[in-house]
């Protein structure tokens, strides 16, 4: 959410802003398992350039982690919880049915990387 949008609403949310704020959650939501550059750009369904805007800044915000290499994206700690918090927040604000499976899917997310970091120092 641009800043601009911020103070042309008057501190308000926005319908412009609240979609910036989907588009977010839509490529965390792909590169939640990981999903190359080619994958989460078709699912945006942005410019190339403006592609580049979001990911740069959720590179920056620790919500996406890129591995350089490969071209290859993955939500981060961070990002999962901001899924996590959204769709409860979604259920709660919007009402609609509460997709249980999702939540849990993303909680389960978290915490398997969890453990793999927790039990990686005794496998190396």
């Amino acid at each position: 959410m641009s800043n601009d949008s911020w103070r042309s609403a008057g501190g308000k949310f926005t319908n412009n802003n609240r979609h910036e704020f989907d588009t977010v959650v839509k490529i965390l939501k792909a590169a939640s398992k990981g999903a190359k550059k080619k994958e989460l750009h078709h699912r945006s369904g942005l410019k190339p350039a403006v592609f580049g805007k979001y990911v740069a800044a959720m590179i920056e915000l620790d919500l996406l982690d890129m591995k350089t290499d490969l071209s290859y994206y993955k939500t981060t700690e961070r990002g999962l919880e901001l899924l996590h918090v959204y769709h409860k927040l979604r259920w709660l604000l919007w009402g609609g049915t509460f997709d249980f499976m999702l939540v849990g899917l993303l909680g389960r997310l978290k915490m398997d990387r969890t453990e793999r970091i927790k039990y990686s120092a005794y496998i190396s």
